[in-house]
This record gives structure tokens, C-alpha cells and sequence, in this order.
């Protein structure tokens, strides 16, 4: 296996990027979908009659008529309205540990575990990390990712495989990688590939209103005999994403998406699948324990995170450069 076909199949797991999260549900990470109350059954409930056709329903401010002149000169306070879409990812975002603790609990993200890889020769078999520094949008993030994978071995030559160490990371500005202590150059395709995590990871849809992204319903879906509903997203640029949402758990199962990654070649369509079994919650927050990619119908690379560590403080220079243990 080339070292070029080596540097673009390592690239690709970094799409996978678990950026991720439950805080505000129960332990076992399962979130039920509140149920409301209509206001008669409210009323109901306390007793109350109805109220006449000719009356005001409008609520009145306490204090006569004082409180009510003062009252008429205040501005309602702004009422939030939600499309069905929104509505949906605002419960997954409450299945997940909600706004406020991901926006500190993720502000760093470290997470460790296995990458399993296919290449021509075989599935290649290894070490994986990333970690990440949330900027104020989702595509600004600082990105890296450390892989040390042990390529198959050739037929007849037991033993000669060696491990290879790849890393790629986004700096802010541009994309650099190293492959075993040595720069190289991306190519155009990986460099691609590897952003798109940045607006294509499923955290991207629980970050949709700070990045002033479009979500849609596309429809229900069922999947493997799971209730889904499945969400467009569409960030300010126009890259869309398509989410699988449980209708039960509102935890995200699936998401699919298309790059164009070489000139006058069709999009390659990538789909990833979410595992939560075991559940695994680091710091409040849920993180899918493993992530199957499957590229244009092929498996592509599965990801099993074994520890996480979240608002770590980095090093603003590992994603500049490799390290000096690392040269």
C-alpha cells in the first residue's frame, strides 16, 4: 500500500470528529420526550371555570388601575418560536446536557480510543486521538488528530509491518499534516475531507443557532425498527447534512452527507452511524461510544472512544506543529 493511498485513508477518520453528551437526563442517558398539557386540562386540574365568550381572556396586571397604566407602557417580553425542526434539535440538545453545558464542557475536547480502517490490502488496526478547541463558530474550530496505525501486512512477509504515525490538523487558517515524523503536503481531496468534520459532525447540528444555520424537516423515517425523524441541516455557506434523529431518546443515530472531493468525479456520499451502547458520560455530557463510517456504500473506518477528557486546557502550539517528542 502506497504511502499517498496511506495518508488519504488516515485522513478520512478524522470526519468523525466526537465532539458530544447528556447532563439534564437520567444516568443511563435515555431522554423521554416531555409531554405537554393543554391549557384546558390545566385549568382542569386547578379547578377552574371557563371563561365566557364575551369576557377578556387577557391576563391583568395586579394593583388596579395604577398597575395597569404602568403596565401598558412595558414591551412584552419576547416570545421564541420554533419550528418543528428547531424543536426537535432543541430536545436533542437537552439530550445531550443541554446548551449552557456544552458550550462549557466542550469548549476543549481529548478523546482517546481504536480506529479500525479499510484499506486495499485489508483493515488496518490502530490508536486514535483528537482534540479540539471550540471557537466561536463550528468551522473555526482548532482541530488535530494523532493516529498510529499498523498497515496489513503484505502475503508471505509475517512480521514486516510497521506502524505508521499520521497527523492532521486545521491551525485556524490551513491544514497541515505529518506522516512519521516528516511534513508532508495534503492534497487537495484531504485537506476537503478533513474540514468537513468542522461542518458536517453531528455536534455541528447541536451548535446550529450560534453558527445562524438552517434546519428543515425532511420527514420520519423508520430505521432497524426505530422511530426516527430526519433533519436537514444547512450551515450559512450551504453545506447540508442530513441527521437521524430518535423520536424516543432524541439521541442523533445517523447523519449523511456528500463532498465533492475530486475534479469531474461524482460526490462521494459519506454516512456515519452513532453507537451508544455502553453509554458512555464524560463530565455531564453524552458520547457515543463507537462510529461506523460507511463511504458510498463501503465500509470506510469504525472509531471506539475508550476515554474522554473534556475543558482540558491545550497547548495553542500542537496545533501549529508536531511537538518536539513527536519529530
Amino acid at each position: 500500500m502506497s504511502s499517498a493511498s496511506i495518508s488519504y485513508r488516515l485522513c478520512i477518520i478524522s470526519l468523525l470528529m466526537c465532539t458530544v453528551i447528556l447532563g439534564a437526563v437520567c444516568a443511563s442517558g435515555i431522554a423521554n420526550e416531555p409531554q405537554a398539557t393543554s391549557g384546558a386540562q390545566q385549568d382542569k386540574k386547578k379547578g377552574a371555570t371557563p371563561v365566557d365568550k364575551g369576557q377578556d381572556n387577557k391576563p391583568r396586571p395586579p394593583g388596579g388601575k395604577d398597575a395597569s397604566e404602568k403596565a401598558k407602557g412595558q414591551e412584552a417580553a419576547p416570545t421564541i418560536k420554533y419550528t418543528v425542526a428547531e424543536a426537535i434539535v432543541e430536545y436533542a440538545l437537552l439530550a445531550y446536557g443541554g446548551r449552557t453545558m456544552l458550550n462549557q464542557v466542550r469548549a476543549n475536547t481529548e478523546e482517546d480510543g481504536t480506529i479500525r480502517l479499510a484499506t486495499d490490502q485489508g483493515d488496518a488496526a490502530g490508536s486514535y486521538k483528537i482534540r479540539a478547541t471550540r471557537k466561536e463558530k463550528s468551522w473555526q474550530d482548532l482541530i488535530r488528530t494523532d493516529l498510529e496505525v499498523t498497515p496489513p501486512e503484505p502475503p508471505g512477509r509475517t512480521g514486516t509491518a510497521r506502524p505508521i504515525k499520521y497527523v492532521i490538523a486545521f491551525n485556524g487558517g490551513s491544514v497541515w499534516s505529518a506522516q512519521s515524523g516528516q511534513y508532508v503536503t495534503p492534497r487537495p481531496e484531504v485537506e476537503t475531507a478533513f474540514k468537513a468534520q468542522l461542518t458536517h459532525d453531528y455536534t455541528t447540528l447541536l451548535r446550529f443557532r450560534e453558527d445562524g444555520s438552517k434546519v428543515d424537516l425532511v420527514g420520519p423515517e423508520t430505521v432497524a425498527g426505530i422511530d426516527t425523524k430526519i433533519v436537514e441541516l444547512t450551515t450559512p455557506a450551504g453545506e447540508k447534512t442530513k441527521f437521524w434523529i430518535s423520536s424516543k431518546t432524541f439521541r442523533i443515530l445517523h447523519s449523511e452527507y456528500e463532498l465533492n472531493l475530486f475534479p469531474d468525479q461524482k460526490p462521494v456520499k459519506f454516512r456515519i452511524s452513532f453507537y451508544y451502547t455502553p453509554p458512555k458520560i464524560f463530565q455531564n455530557t453524552l458520547c457515543p461510544t463507537r462510529r461506523v463510517m460507511i463511504q458510498d456504500g463501503k465500509f470506510a473506518q469504525e472509531i471506539t472512544i475508550n476515554t474522554a477528557v473534556y475543558s482540558a486546557k491545550h497547548d495553542p502550539e500542537i496545533y501549529q506543529h508536531l511537538q518536539a517528542d513527536q519529530q
